[in-house]
């Protein structure tokens, strides 16, 4: 596949964002983040089927909104997740689904997962929770190997930045891979927050005003975060 300069740019960041996520214990063996290709906005890039501490440049595979690929490479059976966001978010250029530790008690509990400081604001007032019992019943494998799943995940989104599987795991999307890394660091640390806090005393949540004005000042720091994890990276030898 012949690329361009804006194109290699995703590569190097979805690998890049895949050691970051990695390193600061986001992703396990498990779990994959993709984005859609800048040339064209009804494709989208993702890494072959590979732990994420394999995965170089030369692994990234195309897909259409279909989730389907011309590249003979084994693919994730979890690529739908990315193709119906894609296709049902024009607005997202980057998907992460993850099993995200501190965020999973979230994803099998009745407490739901709402920001409490303003570094969360972006998470709304609270995150949604896709339960594919409701129309699958309770013998599935949890798993969003489907187009009819996937696109329910997407709804269950709808004009969110995160979405929970019920029993599974999180969803993360932006506009950009730096974004849903930012998002990612950050969905983490409020679930950590959050735990602590319940057992402290009474939460006071975020409040929407809080969440419409703390969201815009954070969102403009993304940069300074893919500043400090790519160095972190550098530091410790996992970065040129």
């Amino acid at each position: 596949m012949t690329t361009t300069s804006a194109q290699q740019t995703v590569f190097e960041e979805l690998v890049t964002a895949t050691k970051i996520l990695l390193h600061e214990g986001i992703l396990d063996t498990f779990g994959h983040i993709s984005a859609r290709d800048p040339e064209d906005p009804n494709a989208f890039f993702l890494a072959q089927k590979l732990a994420p501490s394999h995965i170089t440049t030369g692994d990234i595979q195309r897909f259409n909104l279909e989730g389907e690929t011309e590249d003979n490479r084994p693919s994730y059976l979890e690529r739908y997740i990315h193709s119906e966001i894609y296709k049902a978010r024009p607005d997202v250029n980057c998907v992460l689904h993850s099993h995200s530790p501190a965020v999973l008690p979230y994803c099998f509990t009745d407490q739901p997962l709402r920001p409490v400081t303003h570094m969360g604001a972006f998470m709304g007032e609270a995150v949604p929770v896709y339960e594919i019992r409701d129309k699958h019943g309770d013998a599935t494998d949890l798993f969003g190997g489907g187009h009819d799943v996937c696109a329910d995940i997407a709804e269950s989104l709808g004009d969110q930045a995160v979405v929970l599987m019920a029993r599974h795991g999180v969803v993360n999307v932006g506009n950009s891979v730096r974004e849903v890394v930012f998002r990612a660091f950050y969905t983490e640390q409020e679930a950590k927050a959050l735990t602590a806090g319940l057992s402290v005393g009474n939460v006071k949540y975020l409040s929407p005003g809080e969440v419409k004005t703390a969201g815009k000042l954070v969102g403009a720091q993304i940069d300074r975060g893919w500043d400090h994890w790519t160095m972190t990276l550098r530091q410790a030898g996992l970065l040129k």
